[in-house]
Parts: C-alpha cells; structure tokens; sequence
C-alpha cells in the first residue's frame, strides 16, 4: 500500500469519511444466488476436494457515496474478518492451506483464472464478492485498468475448517 493510500485509509477511520453506517451497508446488500465451482487438484494448487468455491455476482452495490474499499472492509469486519489487504490479487498460483478467503472486487474488472492451470477464467467485476475455500488459489490471469480487491482471510475460529460460511453471512451487513 503506497503512502497516499495509507494516509487516506487512516483519515477515513478516524473522521468517518466516505465510510458507510451499518443502514448505509444494509442498504447496500443484494441478495444473489451462489454460483459454485468445484476444482481438482492440478499438481500446483491443490484445490478443496470437499468444498466449492463460490462466486456472488453482484452482491454489493458501490456507490460514490463511499470509498468501495470501505464498504468491504466494514463487511467483512462485521463478520469478524480482519486482517484484511487490498489492491490487488497475485500473478502467481499460490493457496492458503489453513483458512478460507473472501474476496470483494471493490473497483474495475479483471479476468483471473482460479483453481489452477486447470481451473477456470472468470472475470471479476466491482460489486462481486468471491469466497476460496482452503487449498484453492487464485493466480491472476489478466488484470484490466482500474481494478482493485479487498480480502479477509476466514479463519478456522470463525467456522469450521470444513465448512464455507452461509452466503447470507459472507455479505451480511
């Protein structure tokens, strides 16, 4: 994160500026179906054999009445999510063996393959929300001007290491 970014995410916390109220996130949630994906393990990533990973479209509606990096944080922090990064997934495969991830695409759009080489090329777009279960991974295929993530790791004491939360709770205000 550059100077700028971190000066500015640190004025936004302590004065509230461009960040959402709990009713401003409430307002923002859409209720959308799960799509779900299951991946092999391709000899790099080894992939979850037992749980999907899952893609919202849509779920979230930014505004330009907020900083979208803002409203994922203050949903993920609700879910107790922290620990979180932005601004940007990696260009090279890798996974988390021990936690779940979720992911909101809080600006622009890419195409990034996840699961592997042989896994599949999706494209992201601001609003999404993407939920990896341990062991997938997501390696970036292309990014495209503009884009930019926020991410939570979900770790095993918020649910179970086996489990992927409810779609309701991964976006609930």
């Amino acid at each position: 994160m550059g100077v700028l970014d971190s000066v500015k995410e640190k004025i936004e916390k302590v004065t509230g500026w461009k960040r959402p109220s709990r009713g401003d996130l409430h307002d923002a949630v859409n209720s959308r179906k799960p799509n779900a994906f299951r991946f092999k393990n391709d000899g790099v990533v080894p992939n979850n054999p037992k749980l999907p990973f899952i893609l919202y479209r849509g779920p979230v509606t930014l505004t330009d009445d907020f900083d979208p990096a803002a409203v994922f944080e203050e949903l993920f922090g609700r879910n107790g999510w922290r620990d979180s990064w932005h601004n940007g997934i990696y260009n090279y495969a890798h996974y988390h063996s021990r936690t779940h991830e979720v992911l909101g695409i809080a600006g622009g759009h890419a195409r990034v393959r996840f699961g592997g080489e042989r896994g599949k090329e999706l494209r992201l777009k601001a609003g999404d929300v993407v939920v990896l279960p341990r062991r997938d991974g997501p390696p970036a295929a292309r990014r495209q001007q503009g884009f930019c993530s926020w991410s939570a790791p979900i770790r095993p004491s918020a649910v179970t290491t086996n489990a992927v939360p409810s779609p309701r709770s991964i976006i609930a205000p």
